[in-house]
């Protein structure tokens, strides 16, 4: 995939990469993907076995930045009202993020049927 993005840039890289995995050997080709300067953004949750190494020399040299994101980012105070106010006014369609709906019986066949890829997010209402 290194090769792939450094053809697309003329050789360049990528200005900004985003691991949205959080394994060692993606957030590796997401910082190999970046241009000198570029920046790489750690979405995707690793566990703590997952362990990234990069020599002194390559961290001074291409001088890239790596930053992490939880939850965006986002500045709950500011942002959360701001989030609610786009959803009851309509900007933002959370109702096309649901692919359906159940009860509290049916939340195991909810957790199944996300896990195998069959719907993307079920929401659980008590009445149902």
């Amino acid at each position: 995939m290194r090769k792939r993005v450094r053809a697309l840039t003329g050789g360049r890289g990528a200005d900004h990469a985003l691991d949205c995995v959080g394994l060692a050997a993606t957030i590796r080709d997401a910082y190999g993907m970046t241009r000198r300067g570029g920046r790489v953004t750690i979405v995707g949750i690793g566990g703590k076995d997952q362990k990234v190494e990069f020599s002194a020399l390559e961290l001074f040299h291409f001088a890239r930045t790596i930053t992490g994101c939880v939850a965006g980012s986002l500045d709950p105070d500011r942002d959360l009202p701001r989030l609610y106010e786009h959803a009851v006014d309509g900007t933002v369609d959370l109702a096309s993020l649901i692919s359906r709906e159940t009860d509290l019986h049916g939340i195991d066949a909810a957790f199944d049927d996300m896990a195998a890829g069959r719907v993307a997010r079920v929401l659980v209402r008590p009445d149902a």
